[in-house]
């Protein structure tokens, strides 16, 4: 039957309360303790019986089905019988899928004597005669309204443990995205503390796929730079005039595949990410058949594309989405910005080349019968220092360095430069001149710093007797001691117009004699040490700077 709300005693809910929606599976449970009865429940959209205890002569509820969805659209405590002795009470609980159950019970406002008649008070509500008496003695009485008090405060508690569940769940949730978005902080700071120009953009980039690994839930994750454009001769780094791919994970692509792959993807690809997920990749037309989910960013600065970003394949088979695809772009913006940084740093590499082949020529052209000389000092003193152990970088500063350590000769006199016979002494004080003329020449270079102590100090000598600040023994710059043998063994093995090459007995007797005296001892070691590979490297000729330091043993 239907009763009107105006005829149905209730007591106003807390809104809040009451549309809370409830999570714990013991609310029933709670009510039972609560209320020291039991509960039906029935569905609040369809009236469907879900639960009833077997315990309670319960009134007819397929005939209070439509008042019980009632209650559910009201969202309060609600009395829908009183036929003295009984009260039958109706509280709506709210799901968090939407729905909302009514848990129904019933309930005695006085105390019952074992012998009492409720055959008419049964029948109204068509409630079981079988046990009625003895289970109605056993009740606790309620007057209706510390009834409906009692089922708001229970509501109440119930709606909180709701609440408490919700914000439970939120935390949980907010604590997965914090987790996860440390993560994502921590990667893009890991990343930028290595945006160093001495790694190249390929080291980076292997960096990059195996944490991106850590953080985002793809199978696979790849790299792939592109050619660049420009010349290949450079003092620092060579220009790449292949594709390389680099992967982490179980990457279905190579780098041909990843290739046309992107050309599929058409010119939007350059432009923003790329996120494509089985609603385009199970189409029959889909022409990577191992690619399921996929996330392209291109690694660009500016103008310049240097190569794309992939996530391949969820881990999960869950669809990728914003948040992976603005990982990536974060992640794709750094490495673009650090390629563009190489880039930048390749094409200053090449003009600085293209300078010191200039500045090279002038020697040569200036003093034809040394020819070849500063080619020939720079790779003898690199294979000096790498047998000293030294470092990459410091390599490469020693090899600029024995390229220009005579770059002064510029402005010497000719006829004093060329001069086949003994020098005056005049002349010699003249021709020491090339030092500090060669200091002046590069100091303003700031990409030369380190080429100007050998400039300055390679005709310094051991016991302190060489030239222009008479230095001894270590307070020599050490790259100047190392050119120093390095330019005295070609001067000492090269052919003049005034004299034929020394053979080696002559050479390594000088050497002997004047280490500790004129020379480092320990350079001079260091040269016998690696004299065969120098006698080869003199003996060879070399058209053209490398584009990185020769292998100059082995």
């Amino acid at each position: 039957m239907f009763i009107p709300e105006d005829l149905v005693r209730t007591r106003p809910a807390e809104d809040t309360a009451s549309k809370t929606p409830v999570l714990r599976n013991d609310v029933v449970t709670l009510l039972e303790n609560n209320l020291a009865t039991s509960f039906s429940l029935i569905d609040g959209q369809t009236g469907e019986i879900l639960r009833k205890p077997s315990d309670v002569p319960v009134a007819d509820l397929s005939a209070r089905a439509p008042i019980c969805c009632e209650v559910a659209k009201r969202g309060r405590a609600e009395l829908l019988d009183e036929v003295s002795p009984f009260l039958v009470l109706a509280l709506p609980l709210p799901l968090y899928d939407g729905s909302v159950q009514v848990a129904v019970g019933t309930f005695v406002d006085r105390p019952i004597a074992v012998d009492e008649d409720f055959t008419e008070a049964a029948g109204m509500l068509g409630m079981a005669q079988a046990g009625l008496t003895q289970w109605a003695a056993r009740q606790q009485p309620w007057h209706p309204d510390a009834l409906l008090r009692m089922g708001e405060l229970v509501l109440g508690q119930i709606a909180s443990l709701g609440q408490i569940e919700k914000l439970r769940a939120e935390a949980d949730h907010l604590s997965v995205q914090v987790s996860n978005t440390y993560e994502e902080i921590s990667l893009l700071y890991r990343l930028t503390g290595n945006l160093r120009i001495s790694k190249s953009d390929e080291d980076f980039g292997r960096i990059a796929v195996e944490w991106l690994e850590e953080v985002v839930p793809a199978k696979g994750l790849a790299i792939q730079l592109v050619p660049l454009k420009g010349s290949d001769k450079s003092l620092y780094h060579e220009a790449r005039n292949e594709p390389v791919l680099l992967t982490s994970g179980q990457c279905p692509l190579d780098c041909q595949q990843v290739s046309r792959l992107v050309e599929h993807l058409g010119p939007d690809a350059r432009i923003r990410p790329i996120v494509i997920n089985r609603g385009i990749t199970g189409r029959n037309d889909w022409p990577f058949p191992e690619v399921e989910q996929l996330i392209t960013v291109a690694l660009a600065e500016g103008d310049n594309l240097f190569g794309w970003l992939l996530a391949v394949n969820h881990r999960e088979g869950a669809e990728f989405g914003t948040v992976e695809a603005s990982l990536l772009s974060s992640v794709a913006a750094i490495l673009g910005i650090h390629n563009g940084n190489i880039e930048l740093y390749r094409q200053q590499s090449e003009l600085l080349a293209g300078i010191v082949r200039a500045l090279t020529s002038s020697i040569d052209a200036k003093d034809p019968y040394t020819c070849g000389h500063s080619d020939r000092v720079a790779r003898v003193s690199v294979r000096i220092a790498q047998e000293m152990k030294f470092d990459k970088e410091t390599l490469k500063t020693l090899y600029l360095s024995g390229l220009l350590h005579d770059i002064g000769k510029i402005g010497i006199n000719d006829n004093v430069l060329r001069k086949p016979g003994q020098l005056t002494d005049e002349e010699y004080e003249h021709i020491k001149l090339h030092v500090t003329i060669g200091h002046k020449i590069l100091r303003d270079l700031a990409k030369l710093d380190g080429v100007l102590p050998v400039v300055l100090h390679h005709h310094e000598s051991w016991d302190g007797g060489g030239y222009p600040a008479a230095l001894g023994g270590m307070d020599i710059p050490l790259s100047a001691r190392i050119v120093a043998v390095a330019d005295a063994y070609d001067a000492m093995s090269s052919d003049r117009p005034y004299r034929k090459g020394m053979p080696d007995e002559k050479i390594d007797k000088i050497f002997r004699s004047g280490a500790g005296q004129q020379w480092d001892p320990d350079v001079v070691d260091a040269f016998f040490r690696a004299r065969d590979d120098i006698r080869q490297l003199v003996a060879t000729e070399h058209d053209d700077i490398p584009p990185e330091l020769p292998e100059l043993h082995g």
